[in-house]
């Protein structure tokens, strides 16, 4: 294995495949005596900065791995192996380096134990460059002495790990390659979190491996971490001799993709077949992303978070554009930083090596999450890894269960089958509209409208894991139109933006749910009277059919909605005519919806 090659088994400070649950021990809710003993505190000493987060395991919301602080001290740990100073020494940590990165860490005990963080809930771990470095033991030992904390040494392949599955955190399900580039190194791996499902931990069923194999544990056994981060790729740039460097990363690039693909099934059909997907994470691929974000035909680009980002494999091949833009733009690009854009060119080298080892590129999708994400994924029992985030979201107004399944229901009844451009709408997307079309009955329309557009971007759920950026935009496309779109001039630029990432298609039928919701708002006015009750319900449903023939002249397509059951007076409290009539408004699209009430259910 990877680990035994490149890390010393007997060195206890260096977390491999082999003790990870020990080192790594999973969360047990059921064995907490106050709420702070969710809280768990991690340091990822990586080679281009050093990043502190405190997060909340507390169940129902484990899931979402919300975060209560975070902070970043800019101390690249590859420029203090490498410094050109007067009196330094290659790969070794000089005393001034080392006493900036002790006091640092010092200080972020003292805000661990403000917060009441348990002392055994505090992580430190270190990659490629504490790797590397001849003296790590007197960065380490000072770094105890100052704060009382120990520093874990992350082996290549359980760094490789770690960055796979921050990023698989940030989605419902993940199936492609997963690649992430910090400041010393570059991984690669395979995942597919649907091949297998367990209740224990993830680090429980990477020691219990042998005989039962999980998507976690094949995909740790063939990752593999590659010499190649921004960084270290920088400097080496800097040197010259960029044939001989690129044609190693190349060479390891394909000797490791050529593995994968032996390895795993699913990836060699994804080559032959509908393309590849891959998953980057890590700053180096944020920074590419965002310069694409920059660049987005859709411009401005609504969604300021790169976590969700999605571009096609025609475009992420755009090297030489970015790498003009980075060059010829002096304003401030959103997502970078200066050292950031001084390493674009490497980062650009490393995307170009990806291009050329990795055929039929279908999609690339940008991550949010890294090792520290990865850390506490892992924490959790398979069973909550799996839940849908939308589904764990807080709402204000209380629904039992059979509330929100008929509710759904009602929802999806509108929703002419036969429409693919229906399909968008998933059960847990319709769950989250149904909790929050109720929200803020009593405040004016335009504000609602305006505050449901920018919840899902800019709002309590912001940067939440499981939320593309498609699925951003239709939660705010729908909820902002069950507010019938009342935005000012300033918000319409944004409208217009979330339309561009869902399409026309999409758009209208997100004007269209929206309007429905509307309607059912009008029907229901109290939410917890009445759905369920009893076992007779709301008594109505919608049918959704298709059709042509509509409008005055019968010229136009659309959707047909029958409102089916006994309303009795509430008919009368509900304009849905004068709210459906202006479905679409804007897009361009000739359809039209038209309302025929009162049939039997």
């Amino acid at each position: 294995m990877e680990d035994k090659a490149n890390a010393t088994m007997a060195d206890p400070s260096v977390i491999t495949i082999d003790n990870i649950s020990s080192r790594m021990p999973p969360h047990n809710a059921d064995d907490v005596k106050k709420s702070t003993d969710h809280l768990y505190a991690l340091v990822d000493m990586g080679s281009n900065g050093i990043r502190f987060s405190i997060s909340d395991l507390s169940p129902p919301t484990a899931r979402l791995l919300p975060c209560i602080y975070r902070d970043r001290a800019p101390i690249s740990l590859y420029d203090a192996l490498h410094s050109s100073l007067p009196g330094s020494r290659e790969l070794i940590f000089d005393s001034d380096i080392i006493a900036q990165v002790a006091k640092r860490l010092a200080g972020f005990k003292y805000t661990c134990d403000s917060y009441g963080v348990l002392s055994k809930n505090i992580g430190v771990f270190a990659t490629e460059a504490m790797r590397t470095a001849l003296n790590r033991k007197e960065m380490t030992d000072a770094i105890k002495r100052e704060s009382g904390l120990e520093v874990d040494i992350l082996s290549p392949q359980v760094e490789s790990l770690l960055g796979a599955m921050g990023a698989r955190g940030g989605f419902v399900g993940v199936r492609g390659l997963m690649m992430d580039l910090g400041g010393g190194s570059v991984q690669m791996a395979f995942m597919d979190s649907g091949a297998s499902v367990s209740s224990a931990s993830s680090v429980e069923m990477l020691e219990a491996s042998t005989g039962v194999e999980t998507y976690w544990g094949k995909s740790a056994a063939f990752a593999k971490s590659m010499p190649f981060g921004a960084a270290k790729m920088t400097a080496m740039l800097g040197k010259g001799d960029i044939d001989d460097i690129r044609n190693d990363m190349r060479t390891r690039f394909q000797e490791t993709f050529q593995g994968l693909c032996g390895s795993f099934e699913e990836l060699q059909k994804q080559v032959e077949n509908e393309g590849v997907t891959i998953y980057l994470c890590g700053g180096g691929f944020r920074g590419y992303g965002s310069m694409l974000m920059h660049t987005d035909p859709i411009n401005p680009y609504p969604i300021p978070s790169i976590a969700g980002y999605k571009v096609s494999g025609k475009r992420f091949r755009q090297t030489r554009e970015m790498l003009r833009v980075n060059e010829v733009e002096k304003e401030k690009i959103h997502g970078m930083s200066k050292r950031r854009r001084e390493q674009f060119p490497a980062i650009v080298e490393v995307v170009v090596g990806i291009i050329s080892v990795v055929p039929n590129i279908k999609e690339v999708i940008f991550c949010g999450g890294g090792n520290r994400e990865g850390v506490l994924f892992l924490k959790l029992p398979s069973q909550i890894q799996e839940t849908h985030p939308l589904l764990l979201l807080p709402s204000n107004h209380s629904m039992s269960d059979t509330q929100v399944t008929e509710l759904i229901e009602i929802l999806s009844s509108s929703l002419p089958a036969s429409q693919p451009g229906t399909k968008i709408f998933t059960r847990e997307i319709l769950s989250y509209i149904v909790k929050y079309m109720w929200e803020n009955m009593a405040d004016i329309s335009n504000l609602n409208a305006a505050r449901a557009l920018h919840t899902p971007i800019s709002g309590p759920m912001a940067g939440m894991p499981g939320l593309s950026h498609e699925v951003i935009a239709i939660l705010s496309l729908t909820l902002c139109a069950r507010w019938e779109n009342d935005v000012g001039k300033v918000d319409r630029g944004v409208l217009g933006g979330l339309r561009g990432i869902v399409g026309e298609e999409g758009a209208w039928w997100c004007d269209y749910l929206g309007a429905v919701a509307r309607g059912v708002c009008g029907l229901v006015v109290v939410p917890r009277r009445n759905v369920g009750d009893g076992g007779k319900g709301l008594g109505f449903r919608f049918k959704g059919e298709w059709t042509d023939g509509l409008g005055k002249k019968g010229k136009r397509e659309g959707v047909r909605l029958r409102v089916l059951g006994d309303l009795g007076a509430r008919e009368k409290d509900v304009e849905l005519e004068k709210v459906s009539g202006k479905v679409g408004k804007g897009l361009g699209l000739k359809r039209r919806v038209e309302i025929v009430w009162g049939e039997e259910l």
